[in-house]
């Protein structure tokens, strides 16, 4: 199976060109691959200087040594700083040509912490530690249709499908045939000619929320005259929260005939009126990211920057649960549930930034940044759980599924005098997927506040707009041709998708005030 048809993700953070909505669980790990490049990865904007103006090679604020952990050397003074993030997401989702709209909205603490500046004669060192939030997932998608072509019970009557057992149990699938030797949707069977579907009404929704963040120390020194070198560590801490709750509903009574034995005599006395599926999944992960950069000043008001981020490794656990339940038209119903636990690890790729920035030119400042990462190079490690060939196929699907990457910030800062600055600044970050339809414009804007007494505030805001495909589910067609004689052959993994655009609006905040 496709693995990688999914959501979040988990998303959490933000998706690429295909978002998966599906469910995971041991055999069939539908949240895999998009975790895999979610999980700590630094794409969402958090701090209102360093979200305006990169860091790569200006030390814009405390979330600077996410860039370039050399940055940091800059700051003379010492300060502690706090900062609130509000994010406001509204999606427009269309699905088999219906429209429906999500508006939803979160506020977090986004950073926390603190940075001293030794009193040096010559050079510079400085050193910090705090949380900086790296990622926060807020999405959902509602549909409400009409669908003629599938229905998600295609999905549970797939061979070795997790969902197989509890939908059989429910009617949601039953026999295909007098032999019993192949399972049918129950929304197929009972026809003169095998597979015939009368199609049905669709509503639900699928939702995933989540947050991550990173608990850091960093250190940095002037090495060289004019030569800054940096590094920092740090603690990688997240969870994140997929729901889906997806209901098909007879609302025209099109199956009208006797197909279900729900009183167990034997004999078939009523049908489907509707299937509910309501499935979570709750995920936690954790681990240490590493940071080494330089800074180099040229001249007093030019610096160029680089910084690397190891290579890391993020072990994941999951509770997942599922439940199909189903309702007849004499009223009867039935209900099975499944549960579990799955534990695996993430080896995340490394990250290269480079930076450079031209520092007070009458009163302006320039950063600009670019970043690589090769996402195909995640990689899955399923560890003891025995499913080694799914391992491989899901690295694989990874390696052909993802791509190289280069993103690209740049902002513009502006001291209108000695107690208030102007910012604004513009990203791109196009698409984890290759191929991938949903390359994200970010612009961003910026006001800096000194209250005097070493205290000042930093707002910031942020609006980014995309679009994405997101398969609501995948099922399996067959191919009836060989029947009466064989069971029906897969004839093709199909996805029910749904096109989606999202307005994403940020305000972010942060006090800094000195420490003597």
């Amino acid at each position: 199976m496709s693995t990688i048809k999914r959501l979040l993700t988990i998303s959490l953070f933000v998706f690429g060109s295909v978002s998966f909505a599906n469910a995971q669980n041991v055999n069939d790990a539908l949240l895999f691959s998009n975790q895999a490049v979610q999980f700590g990865d630094q794409r969402e904007i958090i701090n209102p200087v360093t979200g305006v103006m990169p860091g790569t090679a200006y030390n814009s604020g405390f979330g600077t040594f996410l860039d370039n952990p050399a940055s940091i050397a800059l700051f003379e003074n010492s300060f502690g700083e706090f900062g609130l993030t509000y994010k406001s997401v509204s999606e427009d989702a269309s699905y088999l040509g219906t429209n429906r709209t999500f508006d939803d909205s979160q506020t977090k603490i986004s950073n926390v912490g603190f940075v001293y500046s030794f009193p040096t004669t010559i050079g510079s060192l400085v050193v910090g530690a705090g949380y900086n939030q790296h990622s926060a997932a807020n999405r959902a998608l509602g549909i409400n249709a009409r669908n003629e072509n599938s229905t998600i019970t295609d999905q549970f009557k797939a061979p070795g499908n997790t969902y197989s057992d509890i939908a059989f149990n429910t009617f949601a699938i039953d026999y295909g045939d007098e032999f019993q030797d192949w399972d049918e949707s129950i929304l197929r069977v009972g026809f003169d000619q095998f597979g015939d579907y009368l199609g049905i009404r669709q509503q639900g929704e699928i939702t995933e929320r989540g947050n991550g963040g990173e608990y850091s120390a960093f250190i940095a020194t002037e090495f060289q005259p004019n030569l800054m070198i940096g590094a920092s560590i740090g603690i990688l801490a997240g969870n994140f929260t997929y729901e889906r709750i997806f209901q098909e509903v007879d609302n025209f009574n099109d199956y009208n005939f006797a197909a279900i034995d729900s009183d167990g005599d034997g004999q078939p006395e009523t049908d489907i009126d509707t299937i509910l599926l309501s499935d979570e999944v709750d995920s936690r992960y954790s681990g240490f990211r590493g940071r080494i950069g330089a800074l180099y000043k040229i001249t007093p008001n030019l610096n160029v920057g680089a910084s690397y981020t190891l290579p890391s490794k993020i072990s994941v656990d999951e509770n997942y649960d599922a439940e199909i339940r189903t309702t007849f038209d004499n009223g009867e119903g039935f209900d099975d549930s499944l549960e579990g636990q799955f534990s695996y690890s993430v080896s995340y790729p490394s990250r290269v930034n480079l930076g450079v920035a031209m520092e007070d030119i009458a009163g302006f400042t320039v950063s600009l940044s670019t970043d690589y990462t090769n996402y195909s190079n995640v990689e899955i490690d399923f560890e003891s759980s025995g499913l080694f060939e799914d391992e491989l196929a899901e690295n694989e699907l990874i390696s052909e599924t993802f791509a190289e990457v280069w993103n690209f910030k740049g902002g513009v800062s502006y001291d209108v005098n000695e107690y208030a600055s102007i910012r604004a600044g513009y990203g791109f970050l196009p698409s984890r997927f290759k191929n991938g339809l949903d390359d994200k414009n970010l612009y961003s804007a910026g006001l800096g506040f000194n209250l005097g007494q070493g205290t000042s505030i930093e707002l910031g805001a942020l609006y980014m707009r995309w679009e994405e495909e997101s398969s609501v589910y995948t099922y399996t067609q067959y191919d009836y041709s060989p029947l009466p004689d064989e069971a029906p052959l897969v004839d093709a993994t199909r996805s029910e998708d749904a096109f989606r655009t999202a307005d994403l609006f940020q305000l972010m905040g942060t006090v800094r005030f000195s420490i003597n």
